[in-house]
């Protein structure tokens, strides 16, 4: 049925453009020859009709004019008419030249024809698009006073959609824009209100219901400070999404979406270098720790794209392994995966596993990472974190690995706690194997990331839907975030970068107060702060700092080729006494020894500071990484 409708209009559209083009050829001969034909212009009309007709109609069948919708017309269907009208012209008056040789053609007719024909076939479709405007229905009683910042083209389409969607229960007011050559012009008859700063007085002098951003090729940073000023309005916001979040590069109303955490960040997207990444792992045997975790997981999705031979998920979690691998044999059915449920602390499985499969790259990404658990739980931190990276980092030596990157944090950085304290001995363990192995051994710090399992948003969000309070620590802590796949993406960058012995930084962009994104997730939930939900304040938990770092005293930073990762200049950590170390760790963690762990943690990481926890760094505090020696026990 709907092929026969559009072969009907076809039809009728063609039909219409035949008249037009006929009345167009005729009027073109009465206003140059001043309506008076001689009998050989009529006889140079007639027999040229039909050769007229004839090529105009294949023209616009060709260039598609008759396909465009009449009420939806545009600026691109009037360059599409222009181009059928200007070839097709031209090659009339070449077939006439050849046939006639113009015996009976004032050359100027055809001119005055190519006028007034993309006149009257331009005319007819605005004029139709006039008609439907003009008898629209006026907007729906409970339609909602828009206002749209951004007069550009996503704005100008977005009003467009809405005057010719009547369901769509919005009316256009006016538009923002930080342009000033902009303000006061006219957008479709809507006027340009305002800029930015002048959004709050607008929103109450024009009775806004609701803010549109449109702006979908801002950068992250010019999004959030809109964001931030259309919370202060207090009415419902939206947004456009981003141009790389477009597929198809369309904008329309059905994209709309809520604004989300991910445009709270302010973030840049990652640009990769996908050849290098791709070098680096298409038809490689990939194994990736702690595969069902949060990063392991994205890990593994960012992987499965660049075509390995073989990807190994080694995981201890058999819920989380089963859900990944799951998820893997349903959207990728033929590409090999191996799931592997081990422990990192479990040597033997791991031997079995590294000599079974042969990994060419190993990502370990397995780790405990919830900094008051592990305050409570040292032990259990430094067997995980430490010794479990030991093992996969000597069975990565042992077996010719070409590659091993490990997930660290900026937690490890002047530590405060456990968890950061135990990363960044993990750090030091694996760059004091770099220059005597055959593996290259990376590391990647950095900071936190949106919607991880255990973080900061799904609590905020689980604690907004039960109608509060909000837990926040300190009203003052600041947190570096950015997204699980960025995360993934410049983790897989930094490693195919990596020569061997680096600590690779990934960009975090500013740091953001938490206190402000707890508002901000409850305004976006269409709640008001210490209104609707209460806001509380807990205080630090144990081992926890007001700010994060990404680099230590002593390590220098260099930028490398890619402007969201830089590199830590390596430290010069002896293996002997690293060795001795790990010896000693064997005999602690065996004795369950909490002080002794505690005790060792200094020794390792010179620049853990306990007592500092909740303190902001002051400016003096400068400690280089350096194994303080342990002595061997002469028994």
């Amino acid at each position: 049925m709907k092929q026969n409708w559009l072969t009907k209009r076809e039809i009728g559209v063609l039909g219409i453009d035949t008249l037009l083009v006929c009345a167009s050829y005729y009027l073109a001969y009465l206003i140059r020859l001043d309506a008076e034909l001689e009998p050989i212009h009529k006889a140079a009309f007639l027999k040229s009709l039909p050769i007229v007709i004839f090529v105009r109609l294949l023209a616009f069948r060709y260039f598609g004019t008759f396909r465009s919708i009449w009420k939806y017309v545009s600026t691109n269907d009037l360059k599409l008419i222009i181009q059928a009208v200007t070839s097709s012209t031209l090659v009339i008056m070449a077939v006439i030249g050849i046939l006639f040789r113009f015996v009976g053609f004032p050359r100027s007719v055809f001119f005055i024809d190519w006028l007034l024909l993309m006149f009257f076939v331009g005319g007819s479709r605005f004029l139709d698009r006039f008609y439907h405007e003009l008898t629209q229905p006026p907007p729906s009683p409970r339609s909602k006073y828009l206002l749209i910042v951004g007069a550009g083209r996503a704005g100008d389409l977005i009003v467009r959609e809405i005057r010719n969607n009547p369901q769509f229960e919005y009316t256009p007011v006016g538009y923002i824009d930080d342009d000033k050559n902009k303000l006061g012009r006219h957008i479709q008859g809507l006027p340009i209100l305002g800029t930015t700063d002048n959004i709050q007085k607008i929103v109450a002098a024009k009775d806004i219901q609701e803010i549109l951003i449109a702006i979908p090729s801002a950068r992250g940073e010019t999004i959030r400070k809109i964001i931030e000023k259309c919370r202060a309005t207090g009415v419902a916001f939206k947004i456009l999404p981003q141009i790389r979040d477009l597929i198809d590069g369309q904008i329309s109303l059905s994209q709309i979406r809520e604004v989300n955490e991910n445009d709270l960040l302010g973030r840049e997207p990652a640009e990769l270098d996908i050849q290098s990444i791709s070098r680096d792992i298409e038809g490689k045997r990939v194994l990736v720790t702690g595969a069902g975790g949060s990063i392991g997981s994205e890990l593994c999705r960012q992987i499965i794209h660049l075509h390995p031979e073989d990807l190994i998920l080694y995981e201890r979690g058999e819920n989380s392994l089963y859900h990944i691998e799951l998820e893997f044999k349903e959207r990728y059915p033929h590409a090999r995966i191996i799931s592997v449920i081990g422990d990192i602390l479990d040597t033997h499985r791991l031997e079995e596993t590294f000599a079974r499969f042969r990994p060419e790259l190993v990502f370990h990404s397995a780790a405990y990472k919830h900094v008051p658990m592990m305050e409570l739980n040292p032990i259990e931190a430094l067997k995980n974190n430490v010794l479990g990276t030991k093992n996969v980092a000597d069975a990565a030596d042992m077996h010719r690995v070409s590659k091993f990157v490990m997930i660290s944090t900026d937690k490890a950085v002047h530590p405060v706690n456990v968890m950061g304290a135990s990363k960044r001995a993990a750090e030091a363990y694996i760059q004091t194997l770099s220059p005597s192995s055959q593996t290259r051994y990376i590391t990647v710090r950095f900071g936190n990331v949106l919607n991880s399992e255990g973080s900061v948003i799904p609590l905020f969000k689980d604690q907004i839907q039960k109608g509060g309070p909000v837990t926040v620590t300190h009203p003052e802590v600041y947190r570096y975030f950015m997204t699980i796949p960025e995360a993934a993406q410049l983790v897989l960058q930094a490693g195919a970068m990596g020569r061997g012995g680096e600590i690779f930084l990934l960009d975090m962009g500013k740091s953001i107060k938490i206190l402000d994104l707890a508002i901000d997730l409850i305004t976006l939930s269409g709640l008001k702060p210490w209104e609707d939900v209460d806001i509380v304040f807990t205080g630090l938990r144990p081992g926890e700092k007001l700010y994060e770092e990404l680099l230590i005293d002593g390590e220098g930073i260099l930028p490398t080729h890619h402007r969201k990762i830089m590199v830590a200049k390596s430290l010069e950590l002896s293996r002997k006494e690293m060795n001795l170390a790990m010896t000693s760790l064997l005999e602690i963690l065996a004795k369950n020894d909490r002080e002794e762990a505690q005790n060792w943690l200094k020794r390792v990481v010179p620049e853990y500071s306990p007592e500092k926890a909740g303190e902001p760094r002051s400016e003096g505090d400068t400690v280089r990484s350096k194994i303080i020696p342990f002595e061997p026990k002469i028994q």
